[in-house]
């Protein structure tokens, strides 16, 4: 397992990289820790990580727009905030947290978000089997940002673009099977990573700067309320 940890303070960093290491090990974990003072050094070396450790508050760019460079790279990071401040944890959210922590971090809330998000990465379905102009072919889960009926296929929509696969909906919905999915109309499953915002006739959902639009019915409002309130909520 890679991490990365990013803040601009130094002692921040140092004592936070430290006690993610010990907490790793305990758990049993073999990891490397990677320290970063900048997030353009953390975006620009490259690499994909498990787990990124940021700090909100960066001179050089917020926490929450690297999380936003970082998923568009690599929409199966699980992104932990941590910082001097509540009062951004409803943007935080939104921009795909699988945490957010105000500094320090307490041990025992350090392990138990390691091992849910170990846990989460081991029981995800990570791709979804699907033949693709008579190929097969596998699509990471974590790229996908909504799915939807078109006629009598399905069109799936990826952070690298559009994809058609020639079976009904109704055959592809049951394998969207990791519990980020959620559907939002009859026609329509959208995965809750990407959305930014939903009303009762639209999800709307961003990645690459780009934003994508969800139908949402009257019928699944209620449902795709809840299951987003408690999915957000499990995350802080």
């Amino acid at each position: 397992m890679r991490i990365a940890v990013c803040d601009d303070d130094e002692r921040c960093l140092n004592d936070e990289s430290v006690m993610i290491a010990e907490t790793a090990a305990e758990l049993g974990l073999e990891c490397d820790v990677l320290r970063f003072r900048a997030p353009s050094e953390l975006i620009a070396c490259g690499e994909k990580f498990d787990i990124v450790f940021l700090d909100v508050e960066m001179e050089e760019m917020s926490g929450i727009e690297a999380a936003e460079a970082i998923h568009e790279k690599s929409g199966g990071t699980y992104i932990f905030f941590v910082t001097n401040h509540e009062g951004y944890m409803d943007e935080a959210l939104n921009k795909h947290a699988f945490r957010f922590w105000v500094k320090p971090i307490n041990r025992q809330r350090l392990a138990y978000g390691m091992e849910s998000a170990v846990r989460e990465m081991n029981s995800v379905e990570k791709y979804l089997k699907v033949s693709v102009e008579g190929k097969p072919s596998r699509i990471p889960m974590t790229d996908i940002i909504y799915a939807c009926a078109k006629n009598k296929i399905t069109s799936i929509v990826t952070v690298n673009g559009e994809l058609e696969v020639r079976e009904p909906f109704k055959n592809v919905l049951p394998r969207l099977c990791a519990d980020f999915f959620c559907k939002s109309h009859a026609s329509y499953c959208v995965n809750m990573n990407y959305v930014i915002r939903y009303d009762k006739e639209n999800v709307i959902c961003r990645s690459g700067g780009r934003e994508y639009t969800a139908y949402m019915s009257k019928r699944c409002y209620g449902e795709f309320s809840r299951r987003f309130i408690s999915w957000a909520g499990d995350h802080v």
